[in-house]
């Protein structure tokens, strides 16, 4: 599958890393692919970098990975989205004494509103970019939570999270990704401010 990921840093170089292992071709959308020819040569598999543009047009699957501030005009940068499955993996906060949400519904949505016509999931927004390499902690299955609105986009995505070890938790339709941008405050909050650290990962455990 061509997966074309915007931008290049920890989440969206981890899951390019671990995506090109699975046999995936990995197409980076950055202003600056010289800056990154170590990640790409990495990823090896005909992985390759350019603008942004270039890689959304490349992917068959495009990932959303950078800061919230930089997110319209990277999806402005990708062009026509219309069809694709866009995987959004932002927060959009606002960092302060608490931690808030920066926008009215939520970033996925936000996502959606910007990209008329793409298959938008929300997924990989709630976890230390580390745990991607590694989605073992404290000897559990780290758990990914997905939510989309088209049951086709989102089946294609939680395959994408098993293949690289993690356990998928359906969310449910796109308004829910609400809910999972609580749980990465919920994260950060742990890691950053109550002592917890970055070893530290979200499971939903119950009876089968």
């Amino acid at each position: 599958m061509k997966i074309g990921i915007l931008g290049a840093g920890n989440i969206g170089g981890n899951l390019g890393r671990r995506w090109a292992k699975h046999g995936h071709t990995i197409r980076f959308g950055v202003r600056d692919s010289e800056g990154i020819k170590d990640l790409v040569a990495e990823c090896g598999n005909g992985a390759s970098a350019g603008d942004v543009r270039s890689a959304a047009q490349f992917g068959d699957i495009v990932l959303l990975s950078v800061p919230w501030v930089a997110v319209p005009a990277v999806l402005d940068g990708a062009g026509d989205l219309r069809g694709k499955v866009l995987i959004d993996a932002t927060n959009a906060l606002k960092w302060g004494d608490v931690i808030e949400i920066a926008v009215d519904s939520s970033a996925a949505q936000a996502v959606a509103a910007m990209c008329p016509g793409a298959k938008v999931v929300k997924a990989f927004n709630t976890l230390g970019a580390e745990h991607i390499l590694n989605p073992i902690v404290a000897d559990l299955t780290a758990d990914v939570f997905v939510c989309a609105d088209d049951a086709e986009a989102r089946e294609t995505v939680k395959k994408l999270a098993e293949e690289i070890g993690f356990h998928v938790v359906d969310m449910g339709p796109l308004r829910n990704a609400r809910v999972t941008e609580h749980i990465a405050i919920a994260w950060i909050y742990l890691a950053m401010k109550a002592g917890h650290g970055r070893n530290i990962a979200f499971k939903v455990l119950g009876a089968s």
